[in-house]
């Protein structure tokens, strides 16, 4: 390629560039350098290929290509400090400078300015610097400035700020000097948002301390639920570790110090604070972690209940009812009612429709599968029967198989008054199943299963010895 076909706008060759080829980019083993650049005039060969960052060649030329103003820059260090142009010795009118700051995802800034002396104008109409918390100049503004008063300290809501200078006036002053650093952690007061490791989700970056101080509306609690983590592991998490208290404070209650790459289980605080401690030592790195928080109410908590009929489970940004042992959710998922059906392996036992002897409520469908042991059979006989009928057994009804399956022999299926006979399975297992649809509900039936071991009268005269015996 001839120089002349190269355009770098003015700007020396770059090896630092994102963009340039690596030594062995070319080569058919890692090790072989197919690219090798000059020596400079020290005799050293300058390192290409690194794909970590932006080298300042890289902003220069874009800065050029994109008619970026003269003055300002993109700062991407942790830590750094700019000025005016000129400074102390004055500023030249008609400038406009823009600092970009861009520090890892998930840190902050703080922004000092340490001297100021610009011209003052009423709201800082002709000379001024402006602050944004963001990356360009629509971003939220945090402050315009301009006098000799040093403002206080700004902080970014992320990791990305905005400086603008300006001036338009013939005045001349000295101009401002500023520092700027990345922190991680802080005050969060709001009810909900995302808390992550800094440079999430790429590696977190060694020997970090990050604290986070979360505060929700008073009279709630703070849920905090994972999204993603992975934090080097180590049985006692004594390398890098995410640390979570149940109050405002490092001496509050310790909920969980967590590492490794399983999710921790959801959190919820006793009070409107949460605090949490991310810490990295100087070797291993990890993605690191990404979280949610929000402010929890205990609807079980309430009067009503939570509109329960019975039990009321407060769960992590909402709630759920359950009934006690023997019922079970309505449609409604508030009330509860009698639970039916399920696997019967005792000898002999008794079943009924939901509520017995109270009319059993609409749009249920119970199965009860009684299983027996080899070579025994089962025989089943109501008690009380009284169902919904018509001919064919539309609307409510009790079916009785020999197998476990729905579509197993069918001995029968049942509606009405009529008490049907004593029904004798063909194998060593019963399948019963009611139906009730959404109108008209009766009391339902009550029935008695007796297993015994396959004989003529064996099962059939045990069950009526058995019903006999029982209490009325």
């Amino acid at each position: 390629m001839e120089p002349g076909e190269v355009n770098s706008l003015g700007e020396p060759y770059d090896f630092d560039s994102i963009m340039h080829y690596a030594r062995n980019t070319f080569s058919r083993g890692m090790f072989l350098d197919t690219i090798l650049p000059s020596r400079d005039e020290n005799g050293i060969r300058p390192a290409i290929g690194q794909r970590t960052r932006l080298s300042k060649g890289d902003i220069s030329q874009a800065r050029k290509l994109y008619r970026c103003p003269a003055c300002g820059e993109t700062l991407q260090e942790s830590t750094g400090n700019f000025s005016s142009p000129g400074y102390p010795n004055g500023y030249p009118s008609y400038t406009h400078c823009v600092w970009r700051v861009s520090v890892t995802p998930g840190e902050k800034i703080v922004l000092n300015f340490t001297t100021m002396d610009l011209y003052k104008s009423s709201l800082c109409w002709y000379d001024y610097i402006e602050v944004r918390d963001g990356y360009w100049r629509k971003a939220p503004l945090l402050g315009r400035f301009c006098g000799d008063q040093v403002p206080e300290g700004l902080v970014s809501s992320e990791s990305r700020m905005w400086i603008e200078f300006r001036s338009s006036s013939n005045w001349v002053g000295k101009g401002f000097t500023a520092v700027y650093e990345a922190v991680c952690g802080g005050e969060i007061l709001k009810d909900q948002g995302q808390i992550q490791s800094p440079n999430y989700p790429d590696d977190y970056r060694p020997s970090k301390d990050c604290v986070w101080r979360i505060t929700v509306s008073e009279g709630y609690n703070v849920g905090l639920s994972f999204q993603a983590f992975e934090i080097e592991r180590h049985d006692s998490c004594a390398y890098d570790y995410l640390e979570v208290r149940d109050g405002p404070a490092e001496s509050s209650p310790l909920i969980g110090r967590f590492c490794g790459y399983d999710r921790p289980e959801e959190v919820r605080s006793t009070s409107h604070n949460l605090w949490m401690k991310f810490v990295s030592d100087g070797t291993v790195n990890k993605a690191g972690f990404a979280a949610n928080f929000f402010k929890e109410e205990d609807e079980c908590s309430k009067p009503d209940n939570g509109g329960c009929e019975q039990r009321c489970v407060n769960t992590l940004g909402s709630f759920k009812c359950a009934c006690d042992p023997g019922y079970e959710l309505a449609l409604d998922k508030k009330s509860c009612e009698a639970a039916c059906g399920g696997l019967l392996s005792k000898l002999n036992g008794t079943i009924s429709t939901p509520g017995w002897p109270k009319e059993y409520p609409p749009n249920k469908n119970c199965v009860w599968q009684v299983v027996a042991p080899t070579q025994y059979r089962i025989s089943m006989q109501f008690e009380s029967f009284e169902l919904e009928g018509n001919e064919v057994c539309k609307y409510d009804f009790v079916e009785m198989r020999s197998g476990l399956s729905s579509d197993s022999k069918l001995h029968g299926k049942y509606c009405g008054t009529e008490v049907p006979e004593v029904i004798t399975s063909q194998y060593n297992n019963m399948r019963i199943e009611f139906k009730s649809d959404n109108t008209v509900s009766k009391k339902g039936f009550k029935a008695h299963f007796f297993s015994g071991e396959a004989s003529l009268e064996g099962p059939l005269s045990r069950i009526r010895d058995c019903i006999r015996e029982s209490p009325e």
